[in-house]
């Protein structure tokens, strides 16, 4: 299910809209003003499919707060919805790092035209994403040339081992499950070696973490897989 933050002040807005989105199958977070929404993204680092922004809102505006995304690498897709409708207003908005603007009032069924739009491109870029230098910390890893660094020590690494690291670049911070894994990098299903995950995950924080005890990048989700964070906790 592709989950939605909607950053709304409006409350007549922001009924109409939770109400069609879940109609349309979408789980939707909603966020009254500028700061909740930036607590959300930034301090408890939620993830969301899309973000319907509005411009004018309590506390940080929607300007800045797109800005404040981009600029720590969060390519999360964004439509503005607002009721500044010059083209100045348009233009800022794309530039601060907008996907979409559209302006209140809004026709519905075009807004979730749009919405369908941008979470197609969003999921063809994901399908095209390729990976081939991986950096992160005081590690750096090359896929093309099968160069890997950590800590300013080259470490030989296994084809498993770069491929298993692959499929982390290229999902970066999405939890994979442990028979996803094995299916993608091994190409076995059989799910009683799947404790072979778990011995190469192991294997790669004691190549990458600082404290493999406490790692930073690859944490483990009991009873549901692992995932890797290029930027840590």
């Amino acid at each position: 299910m592709k989950e939605i933050l909607l950053v709304e002040d409006e409350e007549n807005i922001v009924t109409g809209l939770i109400f069609n989105l879940e109609l349309e199958g979408y789980s939707v977070t909603h966020a009254k003003d500028g700061n909740t929404a930036k607590n959300i993204l930034f301090n408890e680092n939620k993830k969301y499919s899309l973000i319907i922004l509005d411009v004018m809102l309590p506390g940080i505006s929607g300007f800045d707060l797109c800005h404040a995304l981009r600029k720590k690498k969060d390519y999360t897709p964004v439509l503005m919805l607002t009721a500044k409708k010059f083209d100045k207003d348009k233009i800022y908005g794309l530039q601060t790092g907008a996907d979409d603007y559209m302006t209140k009032p809004f026709n519905l069924e075009e807004l979730l035209l749009r919405i369908q739009a941008l979470l197609r491109r969003q999921e063809w870029n994901n399908i095209n994403k390729i990976v081939n230098i991986l950096e992160f910390g005081d590690c750096y890893i090359n896929f093309d040339n099968f160069v890997a660094k950590a800590f300013g020590k080259e470490i030989k690494l296994t084809n498993l081992e770069f491929k298993l690291l692959k499929l982390f670049a290229e999902n970066d911070n999405k939890v994979i499950s442990r028979e996803e894994l094995l299916e993608k990098v091994w190409e076995i299903k059989d799910y009683l070696n799947l404790r072979t995950v778990d011995n190469f995950i192991l294997r790669l924080r004691k190549y990458f973490e600082k404290d493999p005890s406490n790692p930073k990048y690859f944490q483990s989700f009991r009873g549901v897989g692992y995932k890797f964070s290029k930027s840590g906790i």
